[in-house]
């Protein structure tokens, strides 16, 4: 009897000690991780310039890594389709999503839209942030916001902007400018920046949010004029345009950002692994000049900071898109 009590009291105490370390086991990262190929899922077209820069970084990755990251294009929904996709992955480290702002201003556009940003991904690293111009067409005759702001006012409703798509964040910052402005604009929205850029330079809309690199050309050829600029501070492609708060007009402050993630449940050291590394790439001075080139700010965070970027944001646009009504199906 007495074997057999310290036979089972011992088992208890064994299993308890195992179930222990089988919670502080699935903490750490294998020491083989990466021993197979990752795949990094872009929920937007190849070509676009999303696409490029996530191959900016998956290319470095893989020289870092030892191992290839292959880029995956699921376009789609918005970002919905590539989006889901990494969710429903599993949890190992070698399913990475890269992914714009969208990733948490879908679940307030879309009713269904099936994920949740906080709960269903591990955020890794906000590789970079993209500033956005509003530029004006040649035929306005306004050099300036102001110049803008009070044609408008005195015609409501008279002048257009495009964006490249409803929901999208240059759809909001329209929103939000003409609650700062007072003033009231007719929305276009296109299937991307391309075919904005080109009806503005042709004159049929009036104004665009479109990002610096896009436009950059035109402007420069003087084709059209960019008069402020999304953000804190003047972005490096477009550095003589102000900011929207310089201006005098506020609430234009949140930037678009590039996040990297993995689905829910992956072990946080390897989250943190790639985390460190995605920073080495993006701010070495090779592939920050080609990041740079794309008219993308190279940043590099931390989890945390991605995390706390993302919840700021979430807050804002929820504000936004609550008061516009704005829904997507």
């Amino acid at each position: 009897m007495h074997s057999n009590r310290f036979t089972r009291r011992h088992a208890l105490a064994l299993a308890a000690a195992l179930a222990t370390g089988s919670s502080t086991f699935a903490q750490q990262p294998p020491t083989t991780w990466p021993d197979k190929p990752i795949r990094m899922i872009v929920p937007y077209a190849a070509g676009g310039g999303t696409d490029v820069f996530a191959r900016i970084v998956a290319e470095g990755l893989g020289k870092r890594l030892g191992q290839s990251v292959i880029v995956d294009n699921r376009p789609g929904g918005n970002g919905q389709i590539g989006i889901t996709a990494v969710q429903r992955a599993p949890a190992e480290g070698y399913t990475v999503l890269f992914s714009l702002t969208s990733i948490i201003q879908n679940p307030l556009l879309y009713p269904n839209a099936g994920f949740d940003p906080f709960k269903d991904f591990v955020p890794v690293s906000e590789a970079g942030r993209l500033p956005i111009v509003f530029t004006v067409s040649n035929k306005l005759g306004v050099d300036t916001l102001d110049g803008f702001v009070k044609l408008a006012r005195a015609a409501p409703g008279k002048y257009s902007y495009g964006s490249y798509g409803n929901g999208s964040s240059a759809h909001l910052y329209a929103e939000v400018l003409q609650d700062a402005a007072g003033i009231q604009l007719l929305h276009v929205p296109y299937k991307g920046e391309a075919p904005a850029i080109t009806d503005l330079l042709g004159g049929t809309v009036d104004a665009v949010f479109v990002s610096a690199k896009g436009v950059g050309p035109h402007v420069a050829a003087g084709k059209a004029k960019s008069i402020a600029v999304v953000g804190t501070a003047r972005a490096p492609l477009a550095a003589g345009v102000p900011t929207f708060k310089e201006q005098g007009f506020a609430g234009m402050e949140s930037v678009g950002w590039f996040g990297i993630y993995l689905p829910a449940g992956t072990p946080q050291p390897i989250a943190q692994r790639l985390s460190t590394e995605v920073a080495q790439v993006v701010q070495s001075p090779e592939q920050a000049a080609r990041i740079e080139g794309l008219g993308v700010i190279p940043v590099g965070s931390t989890p945390a900071q991605l995390t706390a970027t993302m919840r700021a944001d979430h807050a804002r646009w929820k504000q936004v898109i609550q008061a516009k009504n704005i829904k997507l199906d």
